[in-house]
């Protein structure tokens, strides 16, 4: 019989309890709560694309769509080359894998140019924003309301919100709805105003919409500017190239009242040239992802978590999706799959239109696959996400086909295995009433099961028993495979990686370099190629940690012979060829025997190892990630685990730190109750890593925090580790429950 344990919180009632089905459940089915407090069977939806079907015989640019959730119909919009470039609107309705289109309506009888559009939820309208080139040498911001009536549109009266004159262009027209205040929140780059970034609040009524004072949100060029609206904390929130700061991804929060809008602190995401930005809030973690093509990367495809709080935003650390150049991005969220979709142009594949699906997991994300929905060079890439249909309708225009305006219906892959609930005691019809074992709930209706075992729902509801591996949990650790670095050093000690782990670095004292590595596929040290080698003896001869900033463009290393920290400049992100010497920074007024080093996610903090007090030192950076405005903070005792600290680790939200030790040969966990701040750290555990070398220095951890890797130095060799349990069969294959544990009685 089938104990079920901890399927609920402690304390939540019955071991059985008696619910409704939806649908016709088989008995020892498992299944899942809805939100309307019925059960249903776990199932999955695989990830599919219908037909491409053209909706514009013509080049079509400049596209963009949203969905009418009123009259269940996708709108797309576009400029019409095949009609003189007329701004052009077109209804689709998707049934099934497929979607057809009624009839183009024109929007504005002139040249257009930078539409976007957004649906009013509050007024059921459709608002788009575009470039209206009513003169011949410049366009002007304009607004107009479509109103969807079947399978066509019809349109209202166009209002100009920024008029341009000369050749002052109104750009970059993109928009947002925020539900909270009722308005539409139009940005874009005010020619007439020195290319500034700018927000204006627009107020539809009836088939109108009016306008209130334009106000800047960066007083410089601006580039890319995207808004969303954050439904949680009612905030807009823009991602946009700041060209007046080396074209860096910036971030700012604004807040709409009444007509106007407001704005907090402008911070940089990205210290890169950024292009593509599109926003999308995220209802399931109450999150925004930013994605980005990050062009002083190769234009690597990169999307970043950002968190708002009040009129303040932070990021996580960047993360890349697609490692070559990605342009032409769109974006939009998956309620269902709990995912989004991001789309885009990948230039690394012949052109062809991609897309991936990214879950955010605190402030990390991670991605799925890469699916090609149209295997044909493609760009200008728009999804809507269809909540009648739970379907992604993505409008591109079709390179391949004429440069048509094309789209496709996608199927986002989705379980509702995450709100697994129970297994049924016995058959319930559709609408019946039942029983199901939940938490303590005993089932009999389970063969074929070892006691004492973990087992874990599956996507497609089955159930097996698959190792798994819990992101920082280095408590049952598994080693998977070694690789030696001894060609390169015999004395090897801090290890980092970059933000997808196809580069992999570690810096030695026998030679006093940084030696970097390709790796075809990322955190599988197997795969590690030798590259090349960065010297920093003109610094130091004891060259202890490593770290770099997010995207590469700085590099750090600590030396014990100065007790100071380097910081390097490399003008081509984590291309080590490209490293110049910048600054130092003394920490030997701490401690003379310095190792590792760590820096929180936005650079704003530094962490220090150092042996002559067998602590951590923690440091604030007034500038993220520049040491020169370095100050003392406080320091953290780890004597009681280990009297000779190497290495430093973070997860990625802060809340765990990892110290590498010789004299216990192992790493240590500690426990931070408040992120990034040591004085509230507290040992939680350690693993041993003697089996595989006795002197283990840096530590690192993948992006998603199920892979550690030790360097050692007795053996010259980077150690790679699944963390608590092993690599997972298939990710996400499905729900562990042995955080919901199914526990097995005789």
């Amino acid at each position: 019989m089938s104990n079920l344990s901890e399927l609920l919180p402690a304390g939540s009632g019955a071991k059985v309890a008696e619910f409704v089905a939806s649908g016709t459940l088989a008995s020892g089915q498992t299944v899942a709560l809805k939100t309307d407090g019925t059960v249903e069977a776990v199932s999955a939806v695989p990830e599919s694309a219908g037909s491409s079907v053209v909706f514009e015989a013509a080049y079509s640019g400049d596209i963009s769509s949203t969905f009418d959730s009123v009259n269940n119909k996708v709108v797309v919009v576009y400029r019409d080359n095949g009609n003189s470039d007329h701004g052009t609107a077109v209804v689709g309705t998707v049934s099934g894998t497929s979607i057809s289109f009624g009839t183009p309506v024109v929007f504005n009888t002139r040249y257009t140019q930078a539409t976007e559009c957004v649906y009013d939820s509050t007024a059921g309208k459709i608002v788009i924003a575009y470039g209206d080139w009513a003169s011949a040498s410049a366009a002007s911001g304009t607004a107009i309301v479509g109103t969807v009536s079947g399978t066509s549109i019809s349109f209202g009266t166009a209002v100009t919100y920024r008029a341009a004159s000369g050749s002052n262009t109104i750009s970059y027209n993109t928009i947002a709805f925020d539900s909270t205040n009722n308005k539409v929140v139009i940005c874009y780059r005010d020619g007439m105003n020195s290319n500034y970034g700018t927000a204006i609040v627009g107020t539809v009524s009836g088939t109108s919409i009016s306008f209130g004072s334009a106000v800047v949100f960066e007083s410089a060029a601006t580039e890319y500017p995207w808004p969303a609206f954050d439904s949680t904390n009612n905030k807009v929130v823009i991602a946009y190239q700041d060209t007046g700061n080396s074209s860096y991804g910036t971030g700012i929060v604004g807040t709409v009242s009444g007509t106007s809008i407001s704005f907090g602190t402008a911070v940089v995401f990205a210290t890169a040239t950024v292009e593509y930005t599109r926003v999308c809030f995220d209802a399931s973690t109450n999150k925004t992802l930013i994605a980005y093509s990050k062009a002083s990367a190769s234009n690597h495809g990169t999307a970043v978590v950002a968190t708002v709080s009040g009129t303040a935003i932070s990021f996580g650390s960047p993360v890349t999706f697609n490692a070559a150049s990605t342009y032409q991005i769109g974006a939009v969220y998956s309620p269902t799959a709990k995912k989004t979709v991001i789309t885009y142009r990948d230039v690394g594949n012949s052109g062809y239109g991609t897309l991936v699906n990214a879950t955010i997991s605190g402030t990390s994300v991670s991605f799925s696959s890469e699916f090609v929905f149209s295997a044909g060079s493609s760009s200008a890439t728009a999804p809507a996400y269809d909540s009648n249909t739970n379907k992604v309708a993505i409008a591109y225009r079709d390179q391949a086909n004429s440069n048509y305006g094309t789209s496709i219906v996608y199927t986002v892959p989705s379980s509702n295995n995450t709100d697994f609930l129970g297994i049924t005691n016995e058959a319930i019809s559709n609408s019946a009433t039942g029983e199901v074992a939940v938490q303590g709930g005993v089932s009999d209706k389970l063969s074929g099961l070892t006691v004492g075992a973990d087992y874990y729902v599956q996507a497609d509801g089955s159930i097996s028993s698959p190792t798994v591996s819990f992101p920082y949990v280095i408590d049952g650790a598994t080693f998977i495979q070694s690789f030696s670095v001894s060609a390169q050093d015999g004395s090897p000690h801090g290890i980092a990686f970059n933000t997808d782990g196809t580069k992999m670095f570690f810096v030695g004292i026998t030679n006093d370099s940084v030696y970097e590595y390709d790796l075809s596929t990322g955190f599988d040290i197997s795969t590690s190629v030798y590259s090349q080698a960065f010297s920093v003896a003109s610094q130091d001869t004891f060259p202890r940690g490593l770290a770099f900033n997010s995207d590469g463009t700085k590099m750090f290393v600590s030396g014990d012979i100065s007790d100071s920290v380097f910081e390097y400049t490399l003008s081509t992100g984590f291309d080590i060829s490209t490293a110049s010497y910048s600054q130092s920074f003394s920490v030997s007024a701490q401690d003379t025997t310095t190792q590792g080093i760590a820096f929180n996610t936005d650079g704003t903090k530094m962490y220090i190892v150092g042996q002559v007090s067998d602590a951590v030192y923690e440091y604030t950076l007034s500038t993220g990630f520049n040491i020169s405005t370095a100050s003392y903070s406080q320091s953290f005792s780890v004597a009681s685990q280990d009297t000779f600290p190497n290495g430093i680790a973070f997860s990625s939200d802060g809340t765990k730190m990892f110290i590498t030790g010789n004299a216990g040969d192992d790493v240590n966990r500690y426990l931070l109750s408040t992120a990034f701040d040591v004085s509230t750290a507290s040992f939680s555990d350690n693993f041993s890593v003697a089996s595989q070398d006795s002197q283990p220095q840096g530590v690192a951890f993948s992006a998603d925090g199920t892979k550690m890797f030790v360097m050692g130095s007795a053996n010259d060799s980077v150690y790679e580790y699944s963390t608590g349990g092993g690599p997972i069969s298939s990710v996400p294959a499905g729900r562990a429950l042995s955080t919901t544990s199914i526990l097995l009685e005789g």
